[in-house]
Parts: structure tokens; C-alpha cells; sequence
């Protein structure tokens, strides 16, 4: 490890005083005649010198320092992650050093650097919080560390540790919260809610005895028969149907109401919903599209703006969508819906619900609409469209002044007509979600439970 020595604030403050001191005796020897005793000044500096070599000399038999890292292997963007550090060394006396760990500049940090009293023969450790901004690869350097020499007179720097490589997924800690939740049917909780049908559904699931507000149609008239009591059959929702997901990785994706981008956020939707969909016992695909011609499907793989991940069943499979995305980014190009709409229809063959989540803009209304109409000939639709949020921020805002009047009155109309683009959705069939990127999440996994419930899958 290659060290670096800087002079502390004690030895700058020294040499400055000296050099002072120096200047002021060949001042007053030049106008005013009087010199004082410049040996004294000299063996002064020559002192301080000697006493900041003898420092260095002794700072260089310190024992060195060596930083483990404990960080998890996957990061969930967005979410605080602690981060432990051990610090092993060879100390025979009290001493405190800096710790800045090798944060690169996609992540956030809480606590650093971190000022640490190391004690003789004992291993050490704190922590600190890292938040990563960004999907993808996450690489941190090794630690740099700060400490005195034995005098004081100088601050010794060097890195220490090794790199430590992570993965930054989108939110999977939704999921986690969403699992806990379920289980105990507590998801309303998150917003979520799923709508209870006594009898509607598609498929049997099993006898019970009557209860209040069970409609005639669900009694079992054998079954009651023999058990001289009213039974009904209970209904659960149609399992194995295919849900695929379709993500825009065009440009207007890359736009931000907070520290995420929208694609960001269409991501950590899309992972719950599939979820929730795995947990239902239908099977998920995912598809991403953006300006990209190319239309080989099986090259892919590094692909940003078409990814296609084929249909997974199980809720344990959720972890094949999750290393399928966790690096795909939004690109500069334009998004193509009627492309993306055929190459779906290419790859999925079989009837499904397709939830096409993107940011539209008036001039990509009727391309989206034919996109729609092509989709919906084989398969049911959802549209699910961000609005930003600073849309609602001004719509809500009071007008005082003229200014204030021309921004209401464009964002009136800017509203009005994506308004009539979603009634124009609506009634060709097409189911349409219009919502703030905070709430894509529940918003979409509350119209895909509606849909369940309705059976028209």
C-alpha cells in the first residue's frame, strides 16, 4: 500500500510562525536598523525540521491497517443498505484514524468518514449507510484512511481493502413487504386490495357451507343432499394465464420527479406486479422496447432497448426477471409501439394480458392507439401511462399572478387532452391507467386484480 504523508495543521502553523518571525527581523533590519538574535530563528527552523523528519522516520514504522468489507451481494435501488467495515491492525497504543470508504458517485452515503478509536490488540468495526441511485453494477473501491503520526506532525493517507462488487436490482424489497403482508391479508396496507367474489370465479376450488349473501347458484344441491345442510361451492380465480409485461425504454422514460427515473420506477412496479401474478399461479414474461430495429429476439441479452425474458411460473422464478432487468437502462431513442406491438405478437402467440407501461405525449397518441388496436386482436390490454408529477404540482397550485395564470391555464389544457387521449383508450376496449410514477405500483397491481376478478382474461 502506497502511503502519503501531508503535513498536519501543527507543522503548518510552526513553519508559518518561523517564516513570520524571519520576515519581520529582515524588516526591521532594513528600516528600522534593529536585528534580532537571527541564530535563535535559524536553530528555530532547523529544530522544527528535525523534529518533523524524526516524525516522519517513526510514522514509517507504523504498523499498517486493513479494511473487510461486509456488503451484500444484491442492493435494492433507492433503499438504505448498511455496510460494516472490520478493521484489523497491529496498534500498541490508542489510536484514531478516518475512514472514507470508495462510495462511487451512483450511490448515496449517511455517516462517512467515519472517525474510529482503534484500541491495542483489539479488531474494530463500525458502519455506515449506502443508498445506490442507479441499477446495474456496483463496484466500491477500496477504503481510504486518515491518521496521525506519533508527533502529530504529519497525517498519513493510503488505501487499504479490497473492491467489493454488487448488484443493484430494482425495488425487491416491495416484494419482501408484500410476502409478510399476504400472508397475514394485510395488503391493503400497501394500497393493494383484492376484491372478494363468493361464487364468480372461473375455476372450483372447494365445498363449504352456506354463508349469508352466497347467491343461490353456488349451491350444491348433491352435496347439501347428502349432508342435510346448505354447501356452496367456493370459486377461486383462473390460474395459469399468461401476463406479459411490456416496459418503454424510450427516451421520455428517462424523466424524473424524484431521484428515480420513470423507467426506474415502471421497473420496480413491473417486478411487483409480476409478483403478485406468480403468486396468483399465472406465468410472466417481459419485454422492453425502445427505437431498436433489430429483430432477432434472441440476441438480446445486451440489448437495452429489446430485452425479452420468456414466460416464468412460480413465485421462486421471480429471481430469473430480476437478473433479466436489473442492468437494462433507458436509452436516447425514441420508443416505437407498433414495432414492439408486432414483434409481441411474434414471441407471445398465446391470448394474454398485456400491461404496456410508458410516458406518451400527445403526439404518440394515435401511434400508441394502433398499437393498441393490433395488440388487441389477440390478446387484453392495459395501458398504463406516468403523468409527472409536477402536472398535479401546478394544476393544484393557487393563481396570483399573470404568470401563475398562463402555466394553469397550459397545464389545464395539457390535462384536458390527455384526458381525451385515455377516454379514446378507454373505449376501444383498452384498459388505461393515467398516474404519478409514485403510484405505478399499486395502481397497476390493483387494475391487474380487477381484471382477475372480472374473468374476462
Amino acid at each position: 500500500m502506497r502511503r502519503t504523508w501531508i503535513p498536519s495543521t501543527h507543522l503548518i502553523v510552526a513553519f508559518a510562525l518561523l517564516a513570520g518571525l524571519i520576515f519581520a527581523n529582515s524588516f526591521s533590519t532594513h528600516y528600522f536598523k534593529t536585528q534580532f538574535q537571527s541564530q535563535w530563528l535559524e536553530w528555530g527552523f532547523f529544530g522544527v525540521l528535525l523534529i518533523a523528519m524524526l516524525d516522519f522516520i517513526l510514522s514509517r514504522r507504523l504498523p499498517p491497517v486493513d479494511i473487510e468489507r461486509e456488503l451484500p451481494g444484491n442492493l435494492a435501488v433507492d433503499k438504505w443498505t448498511p455496510v460494516k467495515l472490520r478493521i484489523h491492525h497491529k496498534f500498541h497504543q490508542p489510536t484514531r484514524i478516518r475512514v472514507f470508504d470508495g462510495v462511487p458517485s451512483s450511490s448515496d452515503y449517511q455517516h462517512l468518514p467515519l472517525t474510529i478509536e482503534l484500541q491495542p490488540n483489539k479488531t474494530s468495526s463500525s458502519e455506515y449507510l449506502l443508498r445506490p441511485l442507479e441499477r446495474g453494477p456496483l463496484q466500491l473501491a477500496a477504503s481510504h484512511i486518515e491518521f496521525s503520526s506519533p508527533l502529530g506532525l504529519w497525517n498519513i493517507r493510503y488505501q487499504t481493502g479490497k473492491a467489493s462488487d454488487a448488484k443493484v436490482f430494482p425495488d425487491f424489497v416491495a416484494i419482501a413487504n408484500y410476502a409478510i403482508l399476504a400472508t397475514e391479508n394485510h395488503t391493503s396496507q400497501m394500497g393493494i386490495r383484492k376484491k372478494q367474489r363468493r361464487g364468480e370465479g372461473m375455476e372450483f376450488h372447494q365445498l363449504r357451507e352456506y354463508r349469508q349473501g352466497d347467491s343461490l347458484r353456488q349451491l350444491d344441491w348433491k352435496a347439501t343432499s347428502r349432508r342435510q345442510k346448505l354447501i356452496a361451492r367456493d370459486y377461486q380465480d383462473e390460474r395459469d394465464q399468461q401476463i406479459v409485461l411490456m416496459i418503454d425504454s424510450g427516451h421520455r422514460m428517462r424523466a424524473k420527479d424524484d431521484e428515480l427515473s420513470h423507467f426506474d420506477h415502471a421497473l420496480n412496479a413491473m417486478l411487483l406486479v409480476s409478483y403478485i401474478a406468480l403468486r396468483q399461479g399465472d406465468s410472466v414474461s417481459l419485454m422492453s422496447f425502445g427505437g431498436d430495429t433489430n429483430t432477432n429476439a434472441n440476441a438480446n441479452a445486451t440489448n437495452n432497448k429489446h430485452r425479452w425474458i420468456p414466460p416464468q411460473k412460480g413465485t421462486e422464478r421471480v429471481s430469473v426477471l430480476l437478473n433479466g432487468i436489473y442492468d437494462l437502462q433507458a436509452s436516447q431513442s425514441t420508443a416505437d409501439y407498433i414495432t414492439a406491438a408486432e414483434k409481441l405478437s411474434v414471441l407471445q402467440p398465446k391470448r394474454s394480458l398485456i400491461i404496456l407501461v410508458t410516458n406518451s405525449r400527445d403526439e404518440d397518441n394515435s401511434e400508441l392507439l394502433l398499437a393498441a388496436n393490433l395488440l388487441k386482436k389477440r390478446h387484453l390490454v392495459m395501458i398504463a401511462n406516468i403523468r409527472e408529477q409536477i402536472l398535479d404540482n401546478l394544476n393544484d397550485q393557487s393563481v396570483q399572478t399573470f404568470d401563475d395564470a398562463l402555466s394553469y391555464a397550459g397545464v389545464r389544457r395539457f390535462l384536458h387532452e390527455r384526458s381525451e387521449s385515455h377516454k379514446k383508450l378507454t373505449s376501444a376496449g383498452v384498459y388505461a391507467v393515467d398516474c404519478t410514477a409514485n403510484q405505478l405500483a399499486v395502481r397497476v397491481a390493483n387494475a391487474y386484480l380487477e381484471i382477475k376478478s372480472a374473468g374476462v382474461l
